[in-house]
């Protein structure tokens, strides 16, 4: 039987005996792309990755699949050293087990890099890329570390998946030697059992990073306008900018477990994600999955998702008089709202399934086991 190792940041709290009400882990669509996968026995998959939460390696078996656990210490220096020490033990796992195709999924951490160092068939899967980021106002000096080994890895890398056009064209120029594959990765089948209901005054919903890179500070400049004094906005996440402003009608509310999340986006009336750079938002899928409206750039994946004037408003970056009445459009009355959110929800339903994901991406597997 093939055998995949997927060297991934996993939403541990997901593993039995790690549960936890207060999970705030960002990559949503990995658990249930791994119960996906159970429709797909033909492989023996295995899960690696890091984690604070335990002092020594250990091994969970869920859903049929083998997750292996390691221990992590400070990310900042792994970050600093390339993730030496992490990459070590990739390869010693990779060499142990053999593997038919180690997938690692991001750039972020070390799984990119060590995929890069290994000798047979790899695949890493883009979420953000940090090269881009790096372009906005500021960025943080860890980040710029991180770039550098995203550039390093992508130098190497032969095999990459990536959610968007956008993407795939930012990537060409990074990875030349690559084959790029476009594999969309689906959200949370929870997503799609939210309902709509609308607060009874209008509300404005942000979710991500509070950086400049994801443009919350053209977010907050549009709210110091006294036309949106009227409208709540609610900032969902953790960064530089938060409690960056005070204003009775703005609220930072930290990193949210995901039910929370989506909890907000039922009674949002716009989502407005204003980034400068985004291979395809997480947040952005979601919001589209459940019927909400999108305020955001032109800088990323996620226009994909939406139609300006219709299912939203792709705008200038850092254009807030645009993006204040942007959202004095949608949330001059709730059916304005209510229709915008509607039109094309069945395309992204459809295209943002994580069955469609895993159906893609085992495929992918086996082109690349019997190439």
């Amino acid at each position: 039987m093939p055998r995949i190792l997927l060297a991934a940041d996993f939403p541990v709290e997901k593993l039995p005996g790690f549960e936890s009400t207060h999970a705030t882990h960002h990559a949503t669509w990995l658990p249930p792309l791994a119960e996906a996968l159970t429709h797909h026995p033909e492989f023996d998959l295995h899960w690696l990755t890091f984690t604070k939460r335990i002092s020594k390696p250990q091994e969970v078996q869920h859903l049929g699949h083998t997750f292996h656990l390691l221990p992590r210490n400070r990310l900042s220096l792994q970050i600093l050293t390339r993730f030496r020490s992490e990459r070590k033990q990739i390869a010693h796992l990779a060499a142990r087990l053999a593997p038919d195709v180690l997938h690692a999924w991001g750039t972020e951490q070390g799984y990119a890099l060590a995929a890069s160092d290994h000798p047979n068939p790899t695949l890493v899967s883009i979420q953000g890329i940090l090269n881009e980021i790096c372009k906005a106002p500021s960025p943080h000096p860890l980040l710029r570390f991180q770039a550098k080994s995203e550039a390093t890895a992508l130098r190497k890398l032969t095999q990459l998946t990536t959610e968007s056009p956008w993407a795939a064209e930012k990537l060409s120029h990074l990875a030349p030697q690559a084959k790029i594959h476009l594999l969309e990765y689906g959200v949370s089948p929870a997503t799609f059992a939210i309902t709509r209901n609308l607060s009874p005054k209008p509300l404005a919903l942000h979710v991500g990073t509070l950086s400049a890179a994801k443009g919350v500070d053209s977010l907050l400049r549009a709210f110091s306008h006294n036309d949106l004094a009227h409208i709540d906005l609610a900032i969902l996440g953790i960064g530089p900018l938060q409690n960056s402003v005070s204003r009775p009608n703005i609220s930072f509310l930290g990193h949210l477990p995901h039910p929370q999340v989506l909890d907000w986006m039922s009674r949002a009336w716009c989502l407005v994600h204003p980034t400068l750079a985004d291979s395809s938002p997480n947040s952005v899928k979601e919001a589209r999955v459940i019927g909400l409206p999108v305020i955001t750039t032109p800088c990323g994946g996620q226009t994909q998702y939406v139609t300006h004037g219709k299912s939203g408003f792709i705008l200038p970056p850092n254009d807030e008089t645009s993006l204040a009445e942007a959202i004095l459009t949608i949330t001059q009355c709730s059916e304005t709202s209510l229709a915008m959110g509607r039109c094309q929800m069945t395309d992204c339903r459809a295209a943002l399934d994580i069955h469609r994901t895993s159906s893609n991406l085992v495929n992918l597997y086996r082109s690349l086991i019997h190439p």
